[in-house]
């Protein structure tokens, strides 16, 4: 019975270390994370007024009358949330928000993650090509802290074309 009063707490710490979630700003809209941009491309009439949940690279932002357009270039997502990019898409889409996002914010290149219902097909183009975009009104839009790669240095190697001992590394004097 011992061992048993131990193993639970550890496997519960375990498992909660396994889950993640979400950005809070979409941790209580309730969505469908499973519908990706080319069903809803596929089958409009069906997903209608559903509410979903993607994200993408922002490729255009303007700001009108009432609100933010923002077109993005539709990106899968990872179990945080974070669209994962890939040489790929399956097209691009239009979310409007109700509020006021700045442009010079959410510019070109930066990743956001939208829940919003599906209002339909809007059409528009890309460059001067002629595109229907799904549409989204957005009820809650999360823009990603821009992340920074940082260059890899590596370490002096003393001993120079003869290798230098496994120990340096494991102990050396940094």
């Amino acid at each position: 019975m011992k061992p048993l009063i131990f193993i639970l707490p550890v496997c519960f710490f375990l498992f909660m270390l396994g889950c993640a979630t979400l950005p809070k700003p979409l941790q209580n809209i309730p969505v469908s994370k499973d519908v990706s941009l080319s069903q809803v491309k596929n089958n409009p009439q069906r997903y209608l007024d559903w509410s979903l949940l993607w994200g993408g690279q922002i490729t255009n932002c303007t700001n009108v009358a009432d609100g933010t357009l923002i077109e993005v270039l539709y990106l899968p997502l990872d179990r945080e949330g974070f669209p994962s990019w890939q040489d790929y898409s399956e097209g691009r889409f239009i979310v409007k928000s109700k509020n006021f996002l700045d442009c010079a914010i959410y510019s070109k290149g930066r990743y956001i993650t939208v829940a919003g219902y599906f209002r339909g097909m809007k059409d528009g183009v890309i460059d001067e090509m002629p595109y229907s975009f799904p549409f989204l009104e957005a009820r809650s839009v999360y823009l990603w802290k821009k992340r920074h790669s940082y260059p890899y240095y590596p370490r002096p190697n003393i001993w120079l074309w003869y290798g230098s001992p496994r120990w340096w590394f494991e102990y050396g004097p940094w």
